[in-house]
Order: structure tokens, then C-alpha cells, then sequence
């Protein structure tokens, strides 16, 4: 029997993912008989498309016009829940305007070889964060075999491009440039763009021994029925559990998923998103949850349910931590993080926020952490949009009754006693 194995297997792009790495490696750091497993989960993308922030304005306000009872107009726009004929059933709509709802309508994905680009480089920011917090080498694996599975539900004309707050500023004047040519040559040059970022960010002396490489099934399953004990900790979708159940390995893995939601109100696509990338996989884990050694979930009010201040992880994480906080939760500009216009420490020293994917992992890792109970939930599907309904049996499910925060002091503590 080989070690205690723990799998992160995660989409690693926004701010909380890797903040709750970062909690991870502390709770096996210095444990001879640990052993990570960092699975990415890539993402489908298209190159090339943009969106000013005056184009997001002027369409959320043809939105809220022309479909008053499509619901938030921010949800439509993110989702790209307009369609062609909706577009054609606008009378005298303006070329200008019809060129503005477009950018509602959800894009074709682009190859699955530009998927894999992107993901390589998310996946080499991941792996210099990791190396610097370590101090050692990091190995991260893709699971390349997801994209057949899954379906961003972003639209793609709104998606946030997570990977330019790691760029140089030279990095990020060329992303600028590029941007400007013509779709057909900018997506070419785009590739271009991402090869050579990874090819920089790989060379990185911090990076020294790390490797990126595509996740072979077949081998995480042996890994598996060789470990003495297996803990999965989950904040992407939940194809590769049913592909578990299937290859018979679930009995094994205790499984710790940030999924679903108690109300729907509060979820920007019909499901919750990690449940919106592969709904029918979702539903097969959920109604097979019994097969695992252990099984709980994290819903998006429990998840939400504790902040954090920005800048006490900032202490613990470093300026790759900072660098992710800036322009995911302060929506700042690349290019001004990248040049130190904006930092933490001068523009947003008291800021606090969630962060969904720590908060889930230490609902496991910290037992009673936030004030958090292991309850109870039925799943209820109405029609194929599924809500999470306390109960007194079913699925078990971490829930934090009342929202709090966390100091700095309090922050500190928590990670440490991971470690003991």
C-alpha cells in the first residue's frame, strides 16, 4: 500500500482556487505519508473575442429594454441566453444596437487545441505559485479528457481572461496589441501569444523540476486502489466522480465537492456552476453519492458564508496570491497590477471577501471551522435545474447557519493548525 493520497482537482483560474491550494499544501506539508495529486480541469475558450467596458454597460441596457422578462439583464449577458431570433424580433433595431446584443449571444467554443493552450498556461501559473509556496518542485496534471464532458455555460464574448493577471508587463503591452488586429489574425497570434507565455513562465527558476502534463485516467485510478486512504477535494465539475463509480474505484475516495445551492435565486446560471459544466454527470454522482467511502457537500450559501481579509492572505500566499485578489475580486487592470499601480497593501488594505472554494476545504479539513454543522439534503430536480433541500437524511452537507468573517489573527491560526 502506498500513502495517503489527497486529489485538488479544481479549474485553478480564480482567486479562492488558489487560496485553497495554498490551504491544502499546509494541511500536508511536512507529512511523510501526504501525497498531493494537483488535477486542472481545463476550460473551453475563443480567442480573440473582447468586450469593453462601455460595450458591457450600453448592452446590459439593451438587455433590461428590449427583454424586460428575461430576468437580470447580467445573467443574460453572462450566460448569453439571447439568441438570433431574438435579435430578429426587435423592430428597427439599429446595426450599432444589433452589434451590441450580439455580444449576448453565446459564441461557438473554439478548438479543443486552444482549450488546451490555455489551460497549459493556467495550469503553469498554478504549478510557480505552488513551487514558491513549497520551495520544491510541483508536478501538475491536465485532465484533457474533461473537455469532451463538459460545456463552459460562460458565454465566451463575457469570459473573464483570469490568466493576464500573471503576465509581464511586456507580456500584457503585446496582449494589447493583439487585440487590436483582425479577429482572424489575432486569434493566430494569440496562440503564438500563450506558447510563448508558457514557454517563459517554465523556464521561471522557481519552476525549476515542475512539470505540467495531461492526467492519465488509468493511472490515478491505480493510485487509487494502491493508497491507504484517498481524500478528493472538488471545486470543478463532477465528471471524472462518475467516471470513479464506473471504473469501480469510488468505495475508495472520500470526496469533499463545493456544489449546488439551497437557492436558486442566488445562482447566476440555472444550476450552480460547477454543477451548469456537466448537469447529467452531476445528477449520476448525486444519485450514486452512497458509493463513495465518504460524501459531503459544500452549497453556495455555505461556501459564501465566510470572509476573508484580503490581505492577511496576501501574508500567507504572497504576491501570487495578491496578484489574483487584485484583479479577480477588485476587478483592477492587468497591465496596473503588473506595473504596481494598485497593490493590497495602498488601495485595498480592509477588504474582505468569500472565497468559496477555501471556505469548502475547510469545512473538511477543519471540522466546526466557521461555525459550520454537517447536516442533511435531498436533491430535488426541477427539470434539470437541481436545488439542495435540508433534510433529516440524504446527501451530507456542510451548512453555516449565519454569514461571519474572519480576522487577520483568526486567519493565521486556522491555516496554522492545518499543519498539526
Amino acid at each position: 500500500m502506498s500513502s495517503n493520497v489527497f486529489i485538488y482537482y479544481n479549474d485553478s483560474i480564480d482567486s479562492d482556487n488558489a487560496a485553497a491550494a495554498l490551504a491544502l499544501m499546509r494541511a500536508t506539508a511536512g507529512k511523510p505519508d501526504a501525497r498531493v495529486i494537483w488535477v486542472l480541469e481545463p476550460r473551453q475558450v475563443s480567442f480573440g473575442l473582447t468586450m469593453t467596458g462601455e460595450q458591457r454597460v450600453e448592452c446590459l441596457k439593451l438587455i433590461e429594454r428590449h427583454f424586460p422578462s428575461r430576468g437580470r439583464p447580467f445573467k443574460v449577458l453572462l450566460g448569453g441566453l439571447l439568441n438570433e431570433s431574438d435579435l430578429d424580433g426587435i423592430d428597427q433595431l439599429s446595426p450599432q444596437n444589433r452589434e451590441l446584443l450580439q455580444l449576448a449571444v453565446k459564441p461557438d467554443n473554439g478548438p479543443k487545441e486552444d482549450a488546451i493552450l490555455h489551460g497549459r498556461l493556467t495550469a503553469w501559473d498554478q504549478a510557480t505559485c505552488m513551487a514558491g509556496w513549497a520551495n520544491a518542485p510541483v508536478e501538475v496534471l491536465m485532465d484533457v479528457e474533461s473537455l469532451d464532458s463538459i460545456q463552459n455555460p460562460v458565454n465566451l464574448n463575457f469570459h473573464h481572461k483570469e490568466e493576464l493577471v500573471s503576465r509581464s508587463e511586456e507580456e500584457l503591452k503585446e496582449h494589447q496589441d493583439i487585440m487590436n488586429q483582425p479577429l482572424d489574425q489575432r486569434v493566430e497570434s494569440l496562440r503564438q501569444w500563450y506558447s510563448a507565455c508558457i514557454k517563459r513562465t517554465e523556464s521561471q527558476t522557481v519552476n525549476q523540476g515542475s512539470s505540467v502534463r495531461p492526467l492519465s485516467f488509468q493511472s490515478l485510478c491505480q493510485t487509487i486502489k494502491d493508497a491507504t486512504s484517498v481524500q478528493f477535494f472538488g471545486g470543478s465539475s463532477l465528471a471524472i466522480l462518475q467516471r470513479f463509480i464506473h471504473t469501480g474505484v469510488a468505495s475508495k475516495v472520500q470526496c469533499h465537492i463545493q456544489a449546488g445551492s439551497c437557492d436558486l435565486s442566488v445562482n447566476l446560471f440555472p444550476n450552480q456552476f460547477n454543477i451548469a459544466l456537466n448537469p447529467k454527470a452531476a445528477k449520476f454522482v448525486f444519485d450514486h453519492y452512497a458509493e463513495f467511502a465518504q460524501f459531503t457537500v459544500v452549497p453556495s450559501h455555505t461556501a459564501q458564508g465566510v470572509k476573508y481579509p484580503l490581505s492577511g492572505l496576501k501574508k500567507e500566499g504572497g504576491t501570487c496570491l495578491e496578484k489574483r485578489f487584485l484583479g479577480f475580486n477588485c476587478l483592477e487592470d492587468p497591465l496596473k497590477i503588473a506595473t504596481k499601480q494598485v497593490t493590497l497593501e495602498k488601495d485595498y488594505p480592509e477588504k474582505i471577501c468569500p472565497m468559496p472554494d477555501l471556505t469548502a476545504f475547510l469545512c473538511a479539513l477543519s471540522p466546526g471551522f466557521g461555525g459550520s454543522t454537517l447536516g442533511y439534503a435531498q436533491l430535488d430536480d426541477l427539470d434539470g435545474t437541481f436545488l439542495f433541500r435540508p433534510h433529516t437524511s440524504g446527501i451530507p452537507m456542510y451548512d453555516i447557519a449565519e454569514a461571519n468573517s474572519l480576522k487577520e489573527g483568526e486567519l493565521v491560526e486556522v491555516l496554522a493548525s492545518l499543519a498539526r
